[in-house]
């Protein structure tokens, strides 16, 4: 009873997921629980209420993350080949636009390496210049997320706002480095920043 509403609370973040990867409970064929707290039978009852089915526990939920970690060393060492393991972007990347609001231009789940551009615009009249902030995070407002970085694209043209076409892109390599570029379609003017951590 003490537990119950945390626990419940955490079937969340398990719908999330299947959300993501756009799955439905039945395509589950194992659920196998990780960290020393699944050993609580009201963690187990809830799973098992969730999926319908009992939990897989033919590991130790202890050393399963470095059993994860070991194969995924083995993999960066070459030694494992059968394995593929695939990075993701954890959290969705985007700029702030009009309003405050934060506009998506990679996802969160998208495989590395990823390119990703969108085409913004100005706000207000004969703009010569937009600042371009980057955020993480899945909140609809820029602010509630988490700022990685700003820069300025200056020399646009004066026009009506809503005509200067800016492209933005965002190129994450295989290292997780995102560059952030905008252009004026019009004018060849671009700036960029690098985003490390």
């Amino acid at each position: 009873k003490l537990t119950h509403e945390l626990v419940q609370r955490t079937l969340g973040p398990v719908e999330e997921a299947l959300r993501d990867a756009e799955l439905e409970v039945g395509d589950i064929n194992e659920v196998i629980l990780v960290g020393g707290q699944t050993r609580m039978p009201a963690v187990q009852r809830a799973v098992r209420d969730f999926f319908g089915r009992e939990p897989y526990k033919g590991v130790n939920p202890d050393e399963v993350v470095a059993v994860g970690a070991a194969v995924q060393a083995g993999v960066l060492g070459g030694e494992v080949k059968d394995v593929l393991l695939l990075d993701v972007t954890p959290l969705t990347l985007s700029i702030e636009t009009a309003g405050g609001i934060a506009s998506p231009i990679i996802s969160r789940n998208t495989t590395i390496p990823t390119r990703e551009s969108k085409t913004v615009s100005t706000v207000a009249d004969n703009q010569s210049e937009v600042r371009i902030h980057i955020v993480q995070g899945e909140r609809p407002l820029a602010s509630d997320n988490r700022s990685l970085g700003k820069f300025e694209l200056s020399g646009i043209r004066a026009a009506p706002r809503g005509t200067p076409q800016i492209d933005v892109t965002f190129d994450i390599d295989a290292d997780g480095i995102l560059k952030v570029s905008a252009r004026d379609q019009d004018t060849g003017q671009a700036q960029e920043i690098t985003i490390t951590a």
